[in-house]
């Protein structure tokens, strides 16, 4: 797909990598829908990186925004709402307030150079609820931009589930944190972040109903070792089926919400 000679191949929508005469030919020829993804910084089990998160997000956004067409990417930010993670080291968390101004300056900046459209995704749990919260704020403040975000936490592990049981994986063994869902994903696009040596089950107990817990007291209370569900076993046919899912359905919710 091109428009006024700006293609949107994979490589030319990351604005990171973009220099700014690309990005001001993008958005002149009709470019003017911006994903931001959420995500984090926080342990991932004894074999997952702490960008796990960030790494699942990027893939996720150009997946969607390639289903969408003219539509660009902003940089992932990084750092999100971790506190449930901060008892295992590394783990870096924004309070609520911080991660509301970074998205303000975000949407300010984003507004000033012509975008029109702001979707607002996040690849970590945890920033969930905050951005349900703030949502209505962002709205309000940027009334000249269409801003959407995606809040359904548990319809998204709901189809999450759905998915690993149509694979013939049980659902405890992709309980969700550095599971056999997200291990898969990363041994799909960065296989050699995977300690695969360092592969062990956590917590492999029924997670629905231990969420909330989960959210207030840490992830401490159901695991030692920071991992929710079963990595092993975990291959990269079950990552990539895993992406194409979510974002084949992120996809299809921007297109819902116009």
């Amino acid at each position: 797909m091109t428009a006024k000679g700006f293609s949107d191949d994979r490589d030319e929508i990351v604005m990171q990598d973009m220099a700014w005469p690309e990005i001001s030919k993008a958005i002149e020829g009709g470019f003017k829908t911006v994903i931001i993804m959420l995500s984090s910084v926080e342990q991932h089990g004894p074999h997952l990186p702490l960008n796990t998160d960030s790494i699942i997000a990027d893939e996720l956004a150009q997946r969607v925004a390639r289903r969408l067409g003219h539509t660009l990417i902003a940089p992932t930010i990084r750092p999100g709402c971790s506190d449930h993670h901060l008892c295992l080291p590394g783990t870096i968390s924004l309070r609520p307030q911080v991660l509301l101004d970074i998205l303000r300056d975000y949407c300010s900046s984003l507004a000033r150079h012509g975008f029109k459209k702001i979707i607002l995704i996040s690849s970590h749990g945890g920033n969930f609820s905050p951005l349900k919260t703030f949502s209505p704020t962002l709205v309000r403040e940027f009334s000249r931009l269409q801003i959407i975000h995606y809040g359904d936490l548990s319809g998204y592990m709901d189809l999450w589930e759905k998915e690993v049981i149509r694979l013939g994986i049980k659902p405890e063994k992709a309980g969700g944190h550095a599971c056999l869902g997200e291990t898969s994903e990363i041994l799909r696009l960065k296989p050699e972040a995977v300690r695969e040596h360092m592969i062990e089950p956590g917590f492999t107990g029924p997670i629905k109903g231990l969420r909330s817990k989960v959210f207030r007291e840490g992830v401490q209370v159901i695991t030692k070792n920071g991992v929710i569900g079963d990595p092993r076993g975990s291959t990269p046919e079950i990552g990539e089926a895993l992406l194409e899912k979510m974002s084949t359905h992120l996809a299809e919710w921007v297109k819902q919400e116009g």
